[in-house]
This record gives C-alpha cells, sequence and structure tokens, in this order.
C-alpha cells in the first residue's frame, strides 16, 4: 500500500478527509495526520509517505517549504495542495515545485479529492512497475556481461597462451582494457562461510549476485577489474604501475580492508583476501592466479576475514591420528565435566598443536569428523534419548568448513551441546518411552500449534494421566516444554537468520505475533528485537 501524509491546521478538514476518503479501498494507508508544517515534516521523516497532501498556510512551516523539503527527501513523492488562495503567485509556486494537483477548499469535495488520489497511485504503480522492469534488465544485462567475462577468464586460465596481443585484444573486445606495459596485482576474494551464505540467501545463485554486487559496488581503485570464478571465488585485478611517492600495497591493503569491514557492517558478510605477486606479463599473470586457486591449505590455516599474501605452505608428514586417543580422551572428560571454560581451554590446545603442525586439511577434517561420530554414539545414542543426529548431515557440514578457526569454533559449540544433552539425562534418570515420543514429535513440528490434549490423544494416554506424567518425568508441564522449545528454536533463528520477527513468529506456529512477543519476553528476559540487537 502506498502512505499518505495529510497536513492541514483545520481540524474540520483534518477529520473531513480523515473519515471521508476510503482509504484502503485507494489501496492507500494514511500514515499521519499533521496540523502544523513542522509537525508533518518530522512525520515526513518517520513515514516516507508516496504522497503529500498539505495546505498552503501552517504555522512552524508552510506548505510551500514542506512540500520542497520532504521533495528534496524522497523526489518521486506526488503533492496535492489544499488552498484558500487563488492568487496566481501560489499557483506559479506550485508549479515550480512540481505539485501534482492544486485544490480550492472552497470547492473541495470527498469525490474530488478521491480521484486525485485514484490517479496518483495508477501513476506510482506504473512507476514502480517501470523501476522493476528497469532494474531487471539492469540485472540481466551486469548477470550477461558478468558471465562473458568470467567465461574468458576461465578459458585464460585453462588455455595456453601462444600469443599475450591475441589475449590482450580478447580481453578489450569484452570491456577488459588491460594497461599496454603496467604490472597487475591479482587478489583472490572468498567469502567466509559460504555454505552458511547460500542458505542464509536462499541458494549459490542469490549469493554470487549479493556478493558480486556488493564487490563492484565498494572496490573503488580507478582501472580494477572484477571477474567471478565461481559462487566461492571472485578474482580482483589492480594496476600496479612503479610510484616512487606512493606504496601500493598499502593503498591496497587499505581499500580492501575497507570493503571487508563494509560488507561485514552491512550485509553480515565476512570476506578474505589472498594476494599473489605483481605481474607484468599475461603468462606470470595467469600463473599467479592459478596459484591463488590451488591455496586450500594457505586459506585453511589464515583464518577468516583477513588480508594476506599468498606464502606456501609444507604440510606436516607426521599422522594427525598418533594423537587420536589423547584428544578424545580430553573432550571426553570436558563433556563430563560440564565446564564450557574448560571445553574452550581443550579445544585452545589442539588448535595450536594443529596449526604449529601444519597437518594437511583432508586429515584434519578426517579426525574432528571421527572424534565427533564417537562422541555422538558414546553419550547420545541411548535408550529413549531424542535426538536429531545425522551422519550424513554432519559429514556434509565438516566437509563444507573452509577454515581451521571455523572448524575448530564449530567442534566447541559441538561439545558444550553435549555436555548440556549429557547433563539432561543425569537430572532425567530414565525418561518413559511415552514422554520421549511427545518431545520427538514436538521437536520435528515446531511449526503446529500443539495442544496437550492433542497430543495425549496421539499417544493414546488420557490427557489428565498425560499431564501428570510428564510434569513427573520432566519437571515441567507439556505446555512449559513446547513453549521453552519453540523459544530456543526463536533464538536460533533471531541468531543465523534475517527472517523478521513475524516471520519467525509464523514460522513457530504462532498465528499473532503480539502473543509470540510477549512469550519470548517472558523466556529470555526482553523482546526478539532487543535480543537481536544483542548479538
Amino acid at each position: 500500500m502506498f502512505k499518505v501524509l495529510v497536513a492541514d491546521d483545520h481540524y474540520t478538514v483534518l477529520d473531513y478527509l480523515s473519515a471521508g476518503i476510503p482509504w484502503t479501498t485507494l489501496g492507500l494507508n494514511l500514515a499521519a495526520v499533521c496540523s502544523d508544517g513542522g509537525e508533518a515534516w518530522e512525520a515526513c521523516q518517520i513515514h516516507r509517505p508516496d504522497i503529500l497532501v498539505t495546505d498552503i498556510g501552517m504555522p512552524v512551516m508552510d506548505g510551500l517549504e514542506l512540500i520542497e523539503k520532504a521533495r528534496a527527501a524522497n523526489p518521486r513523492l506526488k503533492t496535492v495542495i489544499l488552498s484558500c488562495h487563488e492568487d496566481f503567485h501560489y499557483a506559479q509556486m506550485a508549479v515550480k515545485l512540481n505539485v501534482s494537483e492544486y485544490i480550492l477548499k472552497e470547492s473541495l469535495r470527498i469525490d474530488q479529492v478521491v480521484s486525485v488520489l485514484g490517479r496518483l497511485t495508477n501513476q506510482l504503480t506504473k512507476e514502480n512497475d517501470l523501476e522493476h522492469d528497469r532494474n531487471q534488465l539492469q540485472k540481466k544485462v551486469q548477470q550477461h556481461l558478468s558471465a562473458i567475462r568470467s567465461g574468458l577468464i576461465r578459458k585464460f586460465l585453462e588455455q595456453p597462451v601462444w600469443s599475450e596481443a591475441e589475449w590482450a585484444n580478447e580481453f578489450r573486445n569484452s570491456g577488459i582494457l588491460l594497461q599496454d606495459g603496467v604490472p597487475y596485482l591479482p587478489v583472490l576474494a572468498l567469502p567466509d562461510r559460504a555454505a552458511e551464505l547460500e542458505v542464509r540467501f536462499g541458494g549459490a545463485v542469490n549469493m554470487q549476485f549479493v556478493i558480486h554486487n556488493a564487490l563492484q559496488e565498494l572496490v573503488r581503485v580507478n582501472g580494477s577489474f572484477l571477474f567471478v570464478l565461481n559462487e566461492r571465488q571472485y578474482l580482483l585485478l589492480f594496476p600496479f604501475p612503479h610510484m616512487l611517492t606512493r606504496n601500493l600495497h598499502e593503498d591496497v591493503q587499505g581499500e580492501l580492508q575497507r570493503v571487508q569491514q563494509q560488507m561485514f557492517q552491512h550485509l553480515r558478510i565476512g570476506i578474505s583476501f589472498i594476494r599473489g605477486e605483481v605481474s607484468r606479463e599475461l603468462l606470470q599473470l595467469k600463473k599467479e592466479i592459478q596459484k591463488l586457486l590451488d591455496a586450500a591449505t594457505f586459506r585453511f590455516y589464515t583464518g577468516e576475514r583477513v588480508y594476506a599474501k599468498m606464502l606456501p605452505l609444507k604440510t606436516s608428514e607426521e599422522d594427525i591420528f598418533l594423537h587420536y586417543s589423547k584428544a578424545l580422551q580430553d573432550l571426553k572428560d570436558c563433556i563430563l565435566a560440564g565446564d564450557k571454560t574448560r571445553i574452550s581451554l581443550a579445544v585452545r590446545e589442539w588448535k595450536d598443536l594443529i596449526e604449529s603442525r601444519v597437518y594437511p586439511v583432508e586429515a584434519v577434517k578426517c579426525w574432528v569428523l571421527k572424534m565427533t561420530m564417537e562422541l555422538q554414539l558414546k553419550y547420545t545414542v541411548m535408550q529413549n534419548f531424542v535426538t536429531n543426529f545425522n551422519t550424513e548431515r554432519l559429514q556434509r557440514k565438516i566437509v563444507s568448513i573452509e577454515t581451521l578457526d571455523h572448524l575448530l569454533e564449530w567442534l566447541q559449540g559441538f561439545l558444550e551441546q553435549k555436555s548440556v544433552e549429557i547433563e539432561s539425562l543425569r537430572e532425567q534418570t530414565v525418561v518413559r518411552r511415552e514422554i520421549a515420543e511427545a518431545q520427538r514429535y514436538v521437536r520435528l513440528h515446531m511449526g503446529e500449534k500443539i495442544a496437550m490434549e492433542e497430543m495425549a490423544h496421539r499417544l493414546n494416554l488420557n490427557p489428565s494421566h498425560f499431564s501428570r506424567i510428564f510434569k513427573q518425568e520432566t519437571g515441567e508441564t507439556f505446555v512449559e516444554f513446547v513453549t521453552r522449545t519453540k523459544m530456543e528454536r526463536a533464538q536460533e533463528l533471531l541468531n543465523q537468520s534475517d527472517l523478521n520477527v513475524a516471520e519467525i513468529s509464523e514460522q513457530l506456529g504462532y498465528e499473532h505475533t503480539s502473543y509470540f512477543i510477549k512469550l519470548f519476553r517472558n523466556y529470555a528476559g526482553m523482546s526478539p528485537s532487543e535480543y537481536r540487537r544483542s548479538i
């Protein structure tokens, strides 16, 4: 719906328009009704209306000044003047301000205003449609150009360079005007935690579009070029002429660190940059780019949100599994102790060892995978224990992790969760099958409204009996368990997704967002919005 703001210092006019116009029928939302120009300007800044209906003569700020300010803030704003003045001067000012309609109050009628608003609504709809079509066309052009450049750079990397002049000509024909005789610095841009970003943005293609656009917008070095190699790898080429007065390495590093900060601040995207050596000839440039693309081990040990020069890393020939037994026992002891600080210190100790020895990446991942699977089987696959454990999903998760920092951060979270589950098992002693089945059902159907009576019927139990044994076995009522489980899931969604509060409420089976917010506040001590800001 388009938003409308009405400003007039006569309350009778405000009441007449507010009550008489069928706003909803017209597809409009009356966002604010103001009795002076100052109040109207503040409301414009808050609501950003699409249509402004205003008197000319008002206290604090007249209507013409209000229109001028509001249009400067929103050039697409449609404006309607209500005035007692037939003076040519006011009409002339209205024309200068590109006012959409000038209505005299003495002849003001509801049907007249409705007609004007209907026409402006149609104009806004057409403008929005045109803007959408224009954006879609621009998006297709950018995607087409990006695809051409991506294809060319891949071809350049895969095929031999027999003639640098021919390749320079091919680049030129694709709009890549490499400067003759000027060296270039290749930098590989790698989004951190790409697997999580793909989920967040609804797929690899959408993720690529967002990252490509962000890099295009944020990297501001004259003569630089950006190529999409694939959804997880982006190549930047920076011109690097010899200069005595400036350190271009520092300039590029400063620029890309600014890009990192902006992308994380505004898009919550972490990105790392790995640079090669400055190259004067195309053949040398090709070799440098290929080195960057083969830098999985360097990437694994370098960390996240870094800017680093590519260096060769020699991996250890020692078998990491020589330390498996001790590491497994250390982590078992940490889980049983139920101490987060102890878990953190143990993970840090093993991280230091892995970094100092530089084990092969795949060996480290296999080591962590084997350990987590053994811990899972030992402590959580027990009779009646409710678990969402999936071996294949665990393997996919570990394989998708690209840095040691992320891998051991994930391992620490895994150990802390196991510790909580073990403590829960200790407190519960033996859980009846009916209770375990009820808990399992709730965890698998959190998007539904689950009543205690419905669950009792599903388990072929009397509702009163089910309610009593659930409380006896778990220490909380069934309703409390459902609420707690959903609130824990809400915290995860607030932390890990971009869903708004209403969408999370709906996803958890609540019909009214206000009720969900009330439950969340009772559980967490703050509203969902406050919780998200505190993360």
